[in-house]
């Protein structure tokens, strides 16, 4: 059982939590930041509920809260595609390795595929601009992690990050110099998390940071990361209504708060059949194009071998819809 006390100071914290998208009021928070990439979501199955940050228990954890690898046991390979919005592609790997008592170790790595663009520069014609060619920006970043369970209930767990950007070189004609420049950074970031199993029933709080930094220099002026601060909770709410092992239905949920944009709230369901077929969806708020995330997965597992595929869908107001896909591997 847990004490009276306890349940009320988790009570008292998550409603602190969901009212951080309240307390901004009508102030609209619209930052720069460098690397947007980085804020694309990795892994069909924490896309689809959106709400991740406490449910992630897999190699995809690493990309929401490096602490929910503590829970990944054996050894695990997730391999994902993205295809963002204009033609952008983004494939991501993680694989994690359980070392018993000395932790969890992990490695990530993502990389983005902006496709082939037309670059231009100043110029006094009557388009006023002249045409540079092509070229096709780069974007990567690889990582290890380290998760460990503190005891059987809280779990804590760092990712390493080294990222790379180079969005191509450009001729500086409109200042007459005759000299190129580069807007290229190289930036080491860590994502910080932590998971807590309360002991009520399977409810459990997370909170993850994400893309801490140094700030870095695009020439002349400094762009940071885009630092996300996430707070998360995810519940079983299959046995408040049967005692049947056969279903579970899971609901999660988010509070964001970011550095360059106002306070998100993301809310995610999972059901789960035998642990065999999942479905899924979630809904986001405050996006000016998203909202509404859906998906599903089939796992097959035999002896110590567990394969899966993972689709998620997310609909866009003003674009096409994004397609997500994600292959798991335990062994």
């Amino acid at each position: 059982m847990v004490k009276k006390p306890l349940m009320r100071r988790i009570l008292l914290l998550v409603l602190v939590a969901l009212q951080l998208p309240l307390a901004a009021g009508d102030l609209k928070k619209i930052a720069q930041s460098g690397m947007k990439w980085l804020s694309i979501p990795v892994g069909a199955r924490g896309t689809a509920v959106s709400a991740y940050t406490a449910m992630g228990n897999d190699a995809n954890a690493i990309f929401w809260n490096p602490a929910g690898t503590a829970f990944a046991e054996g050894r695990h390979l997730a391999l994902n595609q993205t295809q963002w919005i204009a033609d952008i592609t983004v494939n991501a790997g993680a694989a994690t390795f359980d070392a018993g008592n000395w932790g969890v170790f992990g490695v990530s790595m993502a990389v983005v595929d902006w496709g082939t663009l037309n670059g231009t520069v100043r110029a006094n014609n009557d388009r006023g601009y002249e045409e540079t060619g092509t070229f096709s920006p780069e974007n990567w970043g690889v990582g290890v992690s380290y998760a460990r369970k503190i005891s059987d209930r809280f779990a804590v767990g760092g990712h390493l990050k080294y990222l790379t950007e180079n969005l191509g070189s450009n001729l500086e004609g409109d200042l007459g110099s005759g000299t190129t420049y580069a807007a290229e950074m190289s930036v080491m970031a860590f994502d910080l998390g932590t998971l807590y199993y309360t002991g009520y029933k399977d409810l459990r709080i997370a909170m993850s940071l994400q893309n801490f930094s140094q700030e870095k220099v695009y020439r002349e002026e400094y762009f940071p990361l885009p630092l996300t601060f996430r707070f998360g909770m995810a519940m079983g709410l299959t046995s408040f209504f049967t005692e049947n092992q056969d279903h579970h239905l899971t609901l999660s949920a988010d509070a964001l708060h970011l550095r360059d944009f106002t306070e998100r709230l993301h809310f995610g369901l999972e059901y789960d059949f035998r642990s065999l077929l999942f479905l899924r969806g979630g809904y986001k708020t405050n996006y000016d194009q998203e909202s509404l995330t859906l998906g599903g997965g089939l796992m097959y597992a035999a002896n110590n071998l567990g394969v899966g595929i993972d689709y998620s869908y997310v609909s866009f107001e003003n674009f096409d819809a994004v397609h997500m896909f994600s292959f798991d591997f335990k062994f």
